[in-house]
């Protein structure tokens, strides 16, 4: 291309790539030629756009973006070099698409080029590129779909903030566009958005953009002083000036606001030493600066110039105010005050400056003027109050905050102050329906909950204090101080319920304790344990023993209410369950007695359900059930006489002489008083023809019985053997008859 200074020669502009029917795949480019005539160019900017162009044709895409958007910087608006550079960018991304894969860099490539398109004027776009616009978008939108994109308003923004943050301005001001109709992300999409074109130096587009989020946020200084630079940039001194002081006013002290306004109005006063406004606002922002000769020569200079302006003599009396020289101020809000009696800002700070010297009743006066002047004005009425406060009687404080609801029946403030004056006067019944009225009409007041709430917890109406409490503590979740009440009534109304529920137990009213109980929230293992011991006095010891277990799990480590979880259960012949807890109880002291005892009951009265079970079962000669039965109850008390016992029974009707033998003998170590096991034992011994044990066994068995005189079928048939066996007394020949033996 050949180069001429301040001029560009025809323009390859590419339009458009076309998606195919395969997500995240771009067709071929269209290439073709549109002609500019173009307005006068400097030569720094066509030396970046002719190096734009020759990147372009390497395919260098990163620089040859660069380059045109320096071009663009240089002359904004240029129309060929912003085709250009949306060429380059639709470029890249058909590469980042088709060639890279980096689909979240071909999706930026098409948002900047969109916005370059689209945005980048305030103009509406030119009908021969709507069609190309929508290309663009829809291959945006395919790629986006295709990458599991947030496409809604709130994803369109989170999106944006993201390409901020990483420098991306162009490519997120596309997804800021996409969010700026929804209303909840309304104010955030149009602050970006301004600031964005404020960043780009394209002050017209951050001034319409700022205004609009302005009037959504206007308590955002930052705003303000954006819109401010972009005032200043575009010559609208005034406005820019109205901006700063605006921001000023939001941020306090701020040193870069303060050199823009000195240096604004420094240039206002080179451009016309006569201007004294411009003195004076430069007066006022020295004045800040804590410059109080500088600010004074330049009011001087303003007054000189304008002798007829009050604001000029008001700041004179701030600045003499700000310094303590309160007389002086006094003199110079007089001077105004007899020029113009109805400037109100003259009498109330004449009225603070009494206020700081101690003359009250000056001081109300003046007050009381400035009231007059402007009656709705409610920091008036309140610095007002403050002085009547410390003069008056807490009768006349009530009598005149009285006097003042009755004019203004919708002031929140009054109606707190009155609410308050009251409760301090413990009229707490009278104080409750006007923080009501405050909470209705200023719902953000902290303090009228909290009062409120004070207020019902005199009254003893603890639920009410309660659910105060509860509705502030949505609105205002970092209060401390809601925070300390809340728990200060949760533990003053647990303490209440302990004690009604303790007399109604008293008074055997079981079940209206339980109630009582049940209204602790959350529920303490204390609680638990008393409505385990109202179930238990009731008789109902399942429900007894589910309470205390309760109880247990928040409290694991209380072994009183793990021994009463035991006995609950043990009352209820949930013997499995007893003896579980009564285990936990011994794990935590092994040496409580009633523990170890209640254990000992459980394993009895256990092994006695089972050996029950175990019997009616061998009545029914069911012998497979009752052994595993009776091998239950021994594995649990390997010293249980009974069972051993009646397991030989069950062995002797099976004909397993042996194995009944050795039960019987176990039997008897363990219960020697079982003297019939003596008598079983010598009959197993004949069936196995142990003829010399069996005569052993008997003689045991009569020993026994003449101790206690008993003759009985046993004790006959025991001295019968016994005279049959006497050969069995020494040894004896194989050939001895054997007789057989009989149990009777």
């Amino acid at each position: 291309m050949h180069k001429q200074a301040g001029r560009k020669k025809i323009l390859t502009v590419l339009f458009l790539l076309a998606i195919m029917n395969t997500p995240s795949v771009f067709a071929q480019e269209n290439v073709v030629n549109v002609n500019y005539d173009n307005n006068s160019y400097s030569q720094l900017g066509s030396a970046y756009y002719n190096k734009g162009v020759e990147l372009l044709k390497a395919n260098n895409y990163t620089e040859a973006i660069a380059e045109f958007r320096k071009a663009l910087r240089e002359n904004p608006t240029d129309k060929s070099a912003r085709i250009q550079l949306v060429n380059t960018y639709l470029e890249r991304a058909q590469y980042y698409n088709n060639k890279a894969m980096d689909y979240n860099k071909a999706a930026n490539d098409l948002r900047s080029a969109i916005f370059y398109m689209k945005y980048y004027t305030n103009e509406p776009v030119e009908a021969k590129y709507v069609a190309d616009i929508n290309t663009m978008e829809d291959n945006l939108a395919t790629i986006l779909k295709a990458i599991n994109a947030d496409m809604t308003p709130k994803g369109h923004l989170t999106m944006g903030r993201s390409l901020r943050a990483q420098g991306e301005f162009a490519a997120a001001m596309t997804e800021f566009q996409k969010a700026v109709n929804d209303t909840n992300c309304k104010k955030d999409a149009l602050a970006n958005i301004g600031s964005i074109y404020y960043i780009l130096n394209l002050n017209t587009l951050a001034v319409d953009n700022l205004k609009e989020a302005i009037a959504l946020d206007g308590k955002n200084s930052d705003l303000h002083l954006k819109l401010a630079g972009a005032y200043e940039r575009l010559g609208k001194i005034d406005l820019a000036a109205e901006e700063y002081n605006l921001a000023l006013s939001k941020t306090g002290s701020n040193d870069d606001i303060l050199m823009s306004l000195e240096n604004i109005w420094q240039q206002k006063i080179i451009d016309n030493p006569q201007d004294a406004e411009a003195h004076a606002n430069l007066g006022a922002v020295l004045q800040k600066k804590k410059d109080y000769q500088g600010a004074l020569a330049q009011y001087k200079k303003a007054e000189s110039i304008n002798p007829s302006n009050t604001n000029t003599r008001l700041n004179m009396g701030t600045l003499y105010q700000e310094q303590k020289d309160y007389e002086t101020a006094i003199e110079a809000y007089d001077t105004i005050t007899n020029f113009n009696p109805n400037f109100m800002l003259a009498y109330l700070y004449k009225a603070q400056c009494y206020k700081a010297m101690g003359k009250k009743d000056a001081a109300i006066e003046n007050y009381k003027l400035a009231l007059n002047l402007d009656p709705s004005n409610q920091d008036i009425k309140n610095e007002l109050y403050n002085m009547y406060e410390t003069t008056m009687t807490p009768e006349e404080r009530l009598a005149y905050l009285k006097q003042q609801i009755t004019e203004e029946p919708k002031n929140a403030g009054l109606l707190y102050n009155y609410a308050y004056e009251l409760h301090k006067a413990n009229r707490i019944a009278d104080a409750i329906p006007y923080y009501n009225q405050v909470i209705k009409l200023a719902p953000k007041n902290e303090n009228a909950y909290i009062n409120l709430a004070q207020a019902y917890m005199q009254q003893s109406s603890y639920d009410k204090a309660r659910s105060v409490l509860s509705d502030a503590q949505g609105l205002f979740p970092e209060n401390q101080t809601i925070k300390k009440q809340l728990a200060s009534i949760d533990a003053e109304t647990v303490s209440l319920l302990y004690n009604d529920a303790s007399r109604l137990y008293s008074e055997k009213k079981y079940q209206e304790a339980i109630n009582v109980y049940n209204k602790i929230v959350p529920m303490t293992p204390e609680a638990l344990l008393g409505i385990g011991a109202c179930y238990q006095a009731m008789g109902n010891n399942k429900m007894a023993a589910q309470s205390y277990a309760k109880s247990l799990q928040l409290d694991p480590k209380n072994i009183e209410t793990a021994y009463f979880t035991a006995l609950a259960y043990a009352n209820d012949n949930d013997y499995a369950n007893a003896k579980a807890y009564a285990k936990k109880a011994l794990a935590l002291n092994p040496e409580h007695k009633s523990t170890k005892d209640l254990l000992a009951y459980v394993i009895e009265q256990e092994s006695t359900a089972q050996m029950d079970k175990a019997l009616a079962m061998i009545e029914k000669q069911q012998y497979s059930e009752a052994l595993s039965v009776l091998n239950g109850v021994i594995k649990a008390d390997s010293q249980n006489a009974d069972a051993y016992y009646y397991r030989a029974t069950i062995y002797d009707a099976q004909k397993k002489y042996q194995q009944a033998i050795n039960d019987y003998k176990k039997a008897l170590q363990y219960n020697p008083k079982l003297t019939i096991t003596n008598y079983s034992i010598a009959i197993d011994y004949d069936y196995l023809a142990q003829y010399s044990n069996a005569l052993t066994y008997y003689k045991k068995y009569l020993s026994e019985t003449k101790k206690v005189a008993e003759t009985n079928d046993y004790t006959r048939y025991s001295q019968k053997r016994i005279q049959e066996l006497k050969a069995y007394d020494k040894p004896v020949s194989n050939t001895t008859t054997k007789p057989a033996a009989s149990k009777k």
